[in-house]
């Protein structure tokens, strides 16, 4: 069989996974995942590719206003990303970005708890929406 008619076959059967998503499929359910590369950028000093929850909860409890730069940065890109500021003493405000400029939100409150800011980051992280449940959303003009 030529070449040209075995790809668009596969894709039909199911049987070649294209881009980032995977198809899984039974006999009458289709579920879809998202895979996501992010890089966690602590305080702009280091970086960690795709960290786990884990890594997101001691980098958070690490930040300390009193002794430098307190941030952190979880993107995907440099235009699309979740952010952090502050610390366990003073709390955390939380932004996203989403593409471009155009697109910055930041949370309405900024006292958010560590484990808020982490469960908002670990969401982030494997590319489901439940950290935008975190906060109600206003948009920032540049």
């Amino acid at each position: 069989m030529n070449i040209q008619y075995i790809i668009p076959l596969l894709l039909l059967a199911g049987g070649i996974t294209v881009g980032a998503q995977a198809t899984n499929t039974t006999t009458n359910t289709t579920t879809r995942t998202k895979t996501m590369s992010c890089t966690l950028d602590i305080c702009g000093d280091r970086k960690i590719q795709n960290p786990t929850e884990a890594d997101i909860r001691q980098a958070l409890l690490s930040l300390d206003t009193d002794k430098d730069d307190a941030f952190l940065i979880l993107g995907t890109s440099d235009m699309t990303y979740i952010q952090t500021s502050g610390d366990r003493k003073l709390g955390f405000d939380l932004e996203y970005q989403d593409g471009d400029k155009k697109r910055h939100y930041r949370a309405k409150r900024d006292n958010f708890t560590a484990e808020e800011i982490i469960k908002a980051m670990t969401s982030y992280s494997v590319g489901t929406d439940d950290w935008k449940k975190t906060a109600e959303w206003k948009q920032i003009s540049w």
